[in-house]
This record gives C-alpha cells, sequence and structure tokens, in this order.
C-alpha cells in the first residue's frame, strides 16, 4: 500500500537494491535526507543475513523500534536482532546495522567498530537532534572512522513536493524539493480561539475526512516538562493532548515518557491516531501528520526537530495555531505554501 513504511523489494530503485545486495566484506555507510530510504535499506539489508546469529540492528527509538516490526515479519527477521540503543550489551558480532548513526558519540560509534566485524551506518546529519545528550558526529565523519566514503541517496520517496517547500523553510535546508518524486496538497492551516479549540478543529478534520494512520506530533512529554520548559509551552504535551481526546469520544495512543513512567501504546497496525513528541517521531512515517500549537515561541535549538517533525507525512500536513503562527520557524499565515481549513472542517 502506497505509504506504508515497509516495501517490497521489488519496489525499490537501482541503487537501493545495489547498496542491499553489495558489500558484505565491508563497511558501509549511507547518507539522505529524511525520506530517501535509508531505515527501509536497513531493513532489507538485515534481511540478507537473517540467518546470521551474529547480525544485529540498532536503533535510536523504542516508537521505531516497534515501528520494524512490518518488516520483521515480512522479511523473517526476529525481533530479538533488534535492539534500542539503551538495550544493546557490546559483544562480539559479524554485522552490526546502525540507524539513525548521527545521533551517536564518536565514543559510542567507536564501540560499534570495535565489536563488530562489519558496520553498516545509516544517517542524516540533517536530523541530528540529541546534541544536548552528548557530542555526537555528522555521517561523514562516522564513514571516515570505517575508511569509507558515504553514499548518499537522493530520490526522495515520501515527502510531496508542496511538504517539502514547508520543510526547507522551517530546517532551513535545501535540495529536498527537488527530488521529491511527487506532487500532492499544500500543507493546511487549522486554527481555534485557544489550544482547545485548536484541538477540536483537528479532531473534526479527522473525523470528516475519515483519517487513518495519523501522527499528532507535539514538543513535550507530559504537563509537568512543558510546564517546566524555558520554551512557551505552557501545558501543551503528548499528556495533554491524551487526555483531550479520550474526554472527546476520539481513541488513540501514546507513546510518553518522563522520570517516573516510559508509556508506549503505539500499535502500528492500528487505525487510532498516535500522539507522540517531535522527538520520538524520528524515523517513523504516517499518512497525515498534525502538528498543532505553532503560535508557539521556540529555542533556536528545537528548528531540527520540528524538521523531523514536518518530514513524517506521506501525504497531507496540518499545521495549526491560535492566534498568530510562529513566523521565526513558519511562513506567515499568508503564505502560499498553505492551504486555508474548508468549511466541511470548520467547527
Amino acid at each position: 500500500m502506497d505509504g506504508d513504511f515497509y516495501v517490497d523489494y521489488a519496489r525499490l530503485d537501482n541503487l537501493q537494491i545495489k547498496i542491499i545486495t553489495d558489500k558484505f566484506h565491508d563497511h558501509l555507510a549511507v547518507k539522505g535526507k529524511a525520506g530517501t530510504g535509508k531505515s527501509l535499506i536497513a531493513l532489507h539489508k538485515l534481511g540478507r543475513v537473517r540467518d546470521d546469529k551474529r547480525a544485529v540492528l540498532i536503533v535510536y527509538t523504542k516508537a521505531l523500534k516497534r515501528y520494524f516490526r512490518d518488516g520483521f515479519l515480512a522479511l523473517g527477521i526476529d525481533e530479538q536482532k533488534v535492539f534500542h540503543h539503551a538495550d544493546w550489551i557490546p559483544q562480539p558480532v559479524d554485522y552490526i546495522f546502525v540507524d539513525e548513526c548521527q545521533d551517536f558519540s564518536r565514543a559510542e560509534i567507536q564501540t560499534f567498530i570495535d565489536n563488530a566485524r562489519y558496520c553498516y551506518f545509516f544517517g542524516d546529519s540533517e536530523q541530528s537532534i540529541y546534541g544536548w545528550r552528548t557530542q555526537v558526529q555528522p555521517v561523514e565523519e562516522t564513514a571516515a572512522m570505517v575508511g569509507v566514503d558515504p553514499i548518499e541517496l537522493f530520490k526522495n520517496y515520501r515527502l510531496t513536493k508542496q511538504n517539502a517547500v514547508l520543510a526547507e523553510y522551517v530546517g532551513q535546508t535545501h535540495d529536498l524539493v527537488t527530488h521529491c518524486e511527487r506532487e500532492g496538497a499544500k500543507p493546511q492551516l487549522f486554527t481555534g480561539n485557544n489550544i482547545n479549540e485548536q484541538l477540536d478543529a483537528m479532531i473534526n478534520i479527522i473525523r470528516n475526512r475519515n483519517l487513518t494512520r495519523v501522527g499528532i506530533l507535539v514538543p513535550m512529554n507530559t504537563k509537568q516538562t512543558a510546564a517546566n520548559s524555558h520554551d512557551t509551552y505552557s501545558h501543551i504535551s503528548v499528556e495533554y493532548v491524551k487526555e483531550y481526546l479520550d474526554a472527546h469520544g476520539m481513541p488513540s495512543e501514546a507513546k510518553m515518557s518522563s522520570d517516573t513512567t516510559d508509556m508506549n501504546e503505539l500499535d502500528f497496525q492500528s487505525p487510532t491516531p498516535k500522539i507522540l513528541t517531535w522527538t520520538s517521531a524520528k524515523g517513523l512515517q504516517f499518512n497525515d501528520v498534525f502538528i498543532p500549537f505553532c503560535e508557539n515561541l521556540f529555542e533556536e535549538q528545537r528548528r531540527k526537530t520540528l524538521y523531523v517533525a514536518i518530514t513524517r507525512a506521506w501525504n497531507r500536513l496540518y499545521i495549526g495555531y491560535t492566534g498568530h503562527i510562529n513566523t521565526a520557524f513558519f511562513p506567515p499565515e499568508t503564505s502560499d505554501c498553505y492551504e486555508q481549513m474548508t468549511t466541511l472542517d470548520k467547527i
């Protein structure tokens, strides 16, 4: 089905197939912008060595590990070969596949190299969003550590050209639109007089358009962490949106972490909307993506995470705000890059 993360081997392009089938006796580094198929290639290449007990895939987020399940089943890969990075205990292996390698430090990359006969790194330096956690390094430096030149992917299979226009603006990047394969609708604005009316508008759009495989992406996990943030988030969080949707009869699933809880209800086989943070959405893909509360004034360091959120949409992208949109990050509401809300969707 169009929009699925897992794509059958027969539908891959020549460069993707070449990367999957070549270089099983050398290191490998692959780079490409959001939507160029890096994670898919990693999964298919792992499928080629699935019977080797000494092959592991390391991913950066727990949501991404769960998201890979369709691919595991299709390729006959044992889920025990795939690790969230915090759960992997270093041990000698033949193959280590590292997705989102731009979010690991030099020391962590060296640990992978020291424990593997062959390392396969996949990443995009423009999506490096964990610099606050450790001193991360770009894909090019990781490639140099294993003595290879990174192979670059250009064709973009996820983003429509219209969504890519906004992603380029927000992420202050370039050459994204040029390599997109598909046309689509412009990102749509939705609004309300306050944050609850904004969420009402979002609920109406989802219901009136019978949307499934929806991602609702927000900056923070809990109401408490949002209230304590230096940004103007107030109580805007996964927790707040989840409670609001529950109270208004819209089933949903959430991924939420705090110092005391680590809730992960996400079932990517179900049609219900998924609520998670911009950060947790890294590597994921949804048919339609809602990013509410874009009137907030975000710290500049949030730009990359917002770029990650925007680039999760296969089909339509919905941007919500109250009052005026944050023009430090977004084009103004009057910009030609947006489509206005239709009468059908109004409250």
